[in-house]
């Protein structure tokens, strides 16, 4: 979605088709409850190359300061909405540090530049980050983290207000979304360029693998907006005996229109990993410059939207003989059909198998801890295989309303 660009990208049979990547550098100010986005009437943003890939988010801009003044103004760097309580997908936390999940780096002309970060957690619109910093709760946690030294009267508060999923004690399963965005001050001298570079790990948002009958019913209508997935689109992914694993980026352009008129000169280039993914998202006059990477060129660019990409990764099914393994071997078993005592031993087999150390007397009983070597659950090392799995058995859980 560049701007109001809507045509789909479709290019023979490689198919040009988001939690996610990040946004426009954006002018702000420092108020009262937060950071605000501001407009800048005296700085151009000259020119803005963006890259977007599941490894990787590269972006550089050149502005240029028309008034006879140094501009002195705090820059601030929006990242999109990290949905810890969705049901519908998974995601990635790249690092392990809690202020800069998604290793952010700044570069102003050649130098580092540290940039402090703003993070807040709502839950149905509310801001409940103070709620969470009294409790002592990670604004920013891993998923499944283990908080063993909450109280039982935490825990309840924690479920009552919605915050996190009614289970097991001292397992974080939480429901808020996290919104991130860094920033710094910056000086723009008079009549001068400065070059802004940023670089960062983008947390991919994904879904269990799916097989290509299941494509149409799948791809409903908000991916025909979101992405411009059309039929070629459809067509491409519908090969028998393939499976699809979705990826999702999202990038937010919009606040690329807080500076002096438009984007005098936008690149954008996605890079969709392998010559057989496919990808798709919302654009104009797209070209293919590499087997993997796809351009956009615009001039005089007013962004009034934000970008969503889409990438599909085939694989191929199972063999048979692994089709016939237990559950948790097999991703593909019909969950829907299992009961909550069924969802947890299958869940639990998974982590039993990759050395999780039990801690309740029922999962003792059941696993025992003979050569366990992991107490903390989100480090148990499952693969991404298995851990679409236990995902999958978690959320058909707490869909049939599980004590999970």
């Amino acid at each position: 979605m560049l701007g109001k660009l809507l045509c789909p990208l479709v290019v023979a049979g490689l198919v040009v088709a988001n939690c996610g990547v990040s946004a426009n550098d954006s002018s702000a100010e420092l108020a009262t409850g937060g950071l605000v986005l501001t407009k800048s009437n005296d700085i151009e943003m000259l020119s803005e190359d963006l890259f977007i890939s599941m490894k990787e988010i590269r972006v550089q801009y050149r502005f240029l300061n028309h008034s006879d003044r140094d501009i002195v103004t705090p820059i601030a760097f929006p990242m999109p909405d990290i949905p810890y309580g969705a049901d519908d997908f998974n995601f990635i936390i790249p690092t392990d540090d809690p202020q800069n999940i998604l290793g952010f780096t700044t570069v102003v002309n050649g130098h580092p530049v540290v940039a402090r970060v703003v993070q807040k957690a709502f839950l149905a619109g509310a801001d409940r980050t103070d709620v969470l910093r009294r409790l002592g709760i990670p604004i920013a946690p891993r998923p499944l983290q283990k908080l063993d030294n909450l109280s039982q009267q935490t825990w309840n508060e924690l479920i009552g207000l919605g915050l996190i999923q009614d289970a097991t004690k001292g397992d974080l399963q939480a429901r808020w979304t996290l919104k991130t965005t860094y920033y710094w001050q910056q000086t723009f001298p008079a009549h001068q360029e400065i070059l802004i570079d940023h670089r960062y790990l983008p947390s991919v948002g994904g879904t269990v693998r799916l097989p290509s009958v299941n494509v149409v019913d799948v791809l409903h209508s908000e991916y025909y907006s979101r992405y411009c997935v059309d039929m070629p689109v459809l067509t491409a992914i519908s090969k028998p005996s393939t499976m699809w694993e979705q990826h999702y980026l999202g990038y937010i352009l919009v606040t690329g229109a807080n500076w002096a008129g438009s984007i005098r000169n936008f690149r954008l280039v996605v890079d969709k990993g392998s010559i057989d993914n496919v990808v798709s998202f919302c654009g104009h006059g797209v070209r293919q410059i590499s087997p993997t990477q796809f351009e956009v060129r615009i001039s005089q660019f007013t962004p009034t939207s934000d970008l969503s990409v889409l990438i599909l990764s085939p694989t191929q099914p199972e063999p048979a003989e692994v089709q016939n393994r237990p559950f948790e071997s097999n991703p593909q078993t019909n969950v829907a059909a299992l009961n909550c005592d069924e969802l947890w031993y299958r869940r639990n087999s998974i982590f039993k198998a990759s050395g999780y150390c039990f801690h309740t007397p029922l999962g003792i009983s059941k696993f025992g801890n003979a050569g366990c070597v992991h107490d903390d659950q989100s480090n148990v090392p499952l693969s991404q295989r298995d851990r679409h799995v236990v995902n999958t058995l978690f959320r058909a859980g707490r869909i049939k309303g599980c004590p999970l």
